[in-house]
C-alpha cells in the first residue's frame, strides 16, 4: 500500500534531476509491486526530525515484521566497490570517489528507530496482560541500494544491500518471507501498532520550503542524502526547525482514493464495497483474500468479519484513527459502532439489509 507518495518535483541542476528520476524509477516499481498489499506499507520521500538531526529517505518499507529504507542512486555509466568497500562513480572512463550509500542509509534507519522509540510507549501495545511493554528492540532492519536501471555494477567484495532498481521488489519479497520462515509468523507488528506507525510516520514528515531547499544546495548538501547534522557553531541550517506539532497523529487515511477514469463510470455492486470505497480502513477487511466483502457477525468469541467470497472469518478489531488505540464493537440494528478508550466512537460497518 503507497501511504506516501513521491511529490512532483522540478530541478534545473542536472544531476538533482537525475537523482529524482532514479527516484521516481524506483517508485513505480514499488507501486507495481505493493500497491495492494496492506502489510507492506511504502512511504516515498520522507524526511524525518529528531533533536538536531534531519533523515532525508527516499523510500522507506514499513512490513509486518520491521522496516526497511532502499537509497536510489543515479548511474549512467557504472559504480564499482572494490575490496575495502570502497565505492566509486565512473563515466567516460574517469573514476570519482562516493560515500558509500550503504552506511548513508543505515545512519538514516539509525535515526529513523531512535525517533520510533522515543514514542515506545504511545506506538506499541503492551502485553501479558498489560504488564510488559512490547518495544522496537526485536524488530527486522535492513537497507538497500537501488542502482537506476541505465547503471551498470561491478563488484570486487560481496555487498548484498546493491541491487538494480527492478529487482528491489522481489528483495523485499524475499527478505519478509526469510523473517517469516524463521519466527513462523508468531513475531512482529500487530495491526493496531501497524496502525499508529503508519499515521505517526505520515505526521512527523515534515517538507522542506523551497528557500531551504536553495540554501541546501549552497551549503553544500551529501549527495546521497543521509543524516544530517545542524551547525554545531550556531551557524545557519540547511534544514527548518521541526513545526510544533499538537501531538496527536493524523488520521491513517484522510481521504479515499480517487476511481480512475476507466472505472469511473461503472457502479459499486454491495453495500460493502461502497463503504470501503468511502472509508478504506485495514482493520475491515477478510485476513485471508483481503477481501471487503465482509459481514459482521457474533460468534463464541465476540464480534467477528464473515468473507463473502473466501467463507474465511475474521476477528473484528477496529483501530482508532485518531489515537490509534483499540475499539469495542457494538451493535444497533445492522450498523456496527466502534468506541476507543480515549472516547473516540466512530461508524464501524453496516450489514446488507
Amino acid at each position: 500500500m503507497i501511504v506516501k507518495d513521491l511529490e512532483p518535483q522540478t530541478h534545473t541542476d542536472p544531476l538533482r534531476r537525475a537523482g529524482y528520476e532514479a527516484e521516481r524509477q524506483m517508485a513505480h516499481y514499488l507501486k507495481r509491486a505493493f500497491a495492494e498489499d496492506r502489510y507492506k506499507l511504502v512511504f516515498h520521500n520522507l524526511r524525518l526530525v529528531r533533536k538536531d538531526e534531519v533523515a532525508q529517505i527516499d523510500h522507506l518499507i514499513l512490513h509486518r515484521y520491521g522496516l526497511m529504507i532502499v537509497e536510489s542512486k543515479s548511474v549512467a555509466g557504472q559504480v564499482s566497490v572494490n575490496e575495502q568497500g570502497e565505492w566509486t562513480r565512473w563515466w567516460n572512463r574517469q573514476g570519482r570517489g562516493m560515500p558509500s550509500p550503504v552506511l548513508q542509509a543505515r545512519r538514516q534507519l539509525d535515526l529513523l528507530l531512535a525517533l520510533l522509540e522515543d514514542h515506545t510507549s504511545e506506538l506499541m501495545d503492551r502485553s501479558m496482560l498489560g504488564l510488559k511493554q512490547r518495544t522496537f528492540a526485536g524488530i527486522r532492519r535492513d537497507v538497500l541500494v537501488a542502482i537506476s536501471d541505465s547503471g551498470r555494477i561491478s563488484r570486487k567484495s560481496e555487498v548484498p544491500e546493491l541491487v538494480k532498481a527492478d529487482q528491489v521488489p522481489e528483495r523485499i519479497s524475499s527478505l519478509v518471507q526469510q523473517q517469516f520462515d524463521r519466527t513462523f509468523g508468531s513475531s512482529g507488528f500487530t495491526d493496531a501498532e501497524m496502525t499508529r506507525l503508519q499515521s505517526f510516520l505520515k505526521a512527523r514528515h515534515t517538507a522542506v520550503s523551497v528557500g531551504d531547499d536553495h540554501a541546501s544546495q549552497r551549503e553544500g548538501k551529501d549527495e546521497t542524502r543521509g543524516a544530517v547534522r545542524r551547525d554545531e557553531s550556531g551557524g545557519r541550517s540547511a534544514f527548518p526547525p521541526r513545526p510544533v506539532r499538537s501531538g496527536r497523529p493524523e488520521p491513517v487515511f484522510e481521504a479515499a482514493p480517487q476511481p480512475s477514469p476507466e472505472r469511473s463510470a461503472s457502479p459499486v455492486r454491495t453495500s460493502q464495497e461502497r463503504q470501503a470505497q468511502a472509508r478504506p480502513r485495514p482493520d475491515v477487511a477478510c485476513r485471508a483474500c483481503g477481501s471487503v466483502n465482509v459481514t459482521v457477525q457474533f460468534g463464541k468469541y465476540g464480534y467477528y468479519l464473515k468473507c463473502g467470497d473466501c467463507g474465511g472469518n475474521t476477528p473484528a478489531k477496529p483501530v482508532c484513527a485518531q489515537c490509534g488505540q483499540p475499539g469495542k464493537v457494538s451493535k444497533r440494528g445492522p450498523e456496527f459502532t466502534a468506541t476507543c478508550a480515549g472516547g473516540h466512537t466512530w461508524a464501524y460497518w453496516t450489514n446488507p439489509a
